[in-house]
């Protein structure tokens, strides 16, 4: 189990940059581009990414207890 938590951690680690960096790419984008439909999907799979990352951070606790 303490094999399976490391990964998750690492994982977590990972996706937690991967989103910062999308999220610093949308806001230095212009606001027509974030506006556009485009700039919409870049921002939705942002925001899934992140709602995985925090059901990934729920399951680390739920296995960890």
């Amino acid at each position: 189990m303490k094999k399976l938590l490391e990964k998750m951690e690492s994982l977590t680690v990972d996706m937690e940059i991967k989103i910062s960096a999308r999220e610093e790419k949308f806001a230095n984008r212009s606001d027509n581009w974030q506006e556009s439909e485009k700039g919409e999907s870049f921002q939705e799979l942002t925001e899934r990414l992140q709602e995985m990352m925090d059901e990934l951070i729920d399951w680390q606790s739920e296995l960890g207890e």
